[in-house]
């Protein structure tokens, strides 16, 4: 986990460390951004931890990594919209003694998701922080936040997975590695699966992959094809998008197996190789699909605009 946060968040690892380092931890924390969970659980086991950050090791780091800790009180606001009665919990249990003997951590996940009362119940704590009590709190939308509570917060924004690493977490969820390279490229980070239809996803692929053949292979049967099998079936401007979007991918793909560079595409390299093309009439085909992608946004009349497209493509 701690290598993974130096690559791949080394601004938070950088804030901690000096913090830690220092023994200037503050009281409360609020990290931004849609990939919170192993920031947040290396954050709490280094509030925990003997070493000055988590060693990841000890029987305290794999409490908390268990959800074994005595001393955590955790509450998501995308399960149940938290509320006063959840913050008067949280003081009444702390008051009492610890059982762990070390720091006692309240996580407040998806903040942004708390009622008024509980905000300004929330704010009266912070307000006045007891020594051994730390808040980590997360959220996607800071501007749903009141301004005083993230005053009161050391905050840290958290940037985006890149997309090998996304890649490789969609692959140790199950997916096939194509189409978790694929949706590395579509999506932004794992929230954004829950938004995603499946199967649409899987027969727009399929059909980009059918257009880029029939363009290049079968021109003759490429409005056809495109009509019967990819616009009767989805005829949504989200689905088109994600349409181009998948053709463009496919092109650029054909410059990175001509450089031996890795495709999007990866059971596709072979098809690719097979191809006979000028790079820059694939460069006047992209700009072209940027074009139409473009006018999709303008409510154009999206046949006329698709018929368009394949004409000139």
């Amino acid at each position: 986990m701690k290598d993974y946060l130096k690559e791949n968040q080394p601004l938070f690892y950088r804030i901690i460390e000096n913090e830690f380092n220092l023994k200037k931890i503050p009281h409360a924390f609020l990290l931004v951004g849609n990939n919170t969970d192993q920031p947040l659980q290396f954050l709490t086991m280094s509030l925990i931890c003997n070493e000055t950050l988590a060693c990841e090791q000890c029987i305290d780091c794999q409490k908390v990594l268990n959800h074994q800790y005595a001393d955590i009180i955790e509450i998501d606001g995308e399960e149940e919209s938290i509320k006063k009665k959840h913050i008067e919990n949280i003081q009444e249990t702390f008051k009492k003694s610890s059982l762990e003997g070390k720091a006692k951590v309240y996580i407040l996940k998806n903040v942004e998701k708390t009622t008024k009362e509980a905000m300004n119940a929330l704010l009266k704590i912070l307000e006045e922080p007891t020594e051994g009590i730390y808040a980590i709190f997360t959220t996607k939308n800071i501007n749903r936040i009141l301004p005083t509570i993230i005053s009161r917060c050391q905050v840290i924004e958290l940037k985006p997975d890149n997309k090998e690493v996304l890649k490789e977490k969609l692959i140790a969820k199950g997916y096939e590695e194509e189409k978790a390279s694929v949706l590395s490229y579509i999506i932004k980070d794992e929230d954004d699966l829950e938004n995603l239809n499946q199967d649409d996803f899987d027969d727009i692929m399929l059909q980009a992959i059918n257009f880029v053949e029939d363009l290049f292979l079968y021109r003759e049967n490429l409005i056809i094809n495109t009509q019967i099998h990819m616009l009767k079936d989805h005829k949504e401007k989200e689905n088109i998008k994600l349409f181009i979007n998948f053709i463009i991918l496919a092109l650029k793909d054909m410059f990175h197996v001509k450089q031996n560079e890795k495709a999007v595409f990866c059971n596709h390299v072979k098809f690719f190789n097979s191809l006979t093309y000028d790079n820059n009439d694939i460069i006047k085909k992209i700009e072209l699909l940027l074009e139409t992608s473009y006018l999709l946004d303008t409510n154009a009349n999206i046949p006329l605009l698709m018929d368009s497209m394949m004409y000139r493509i």
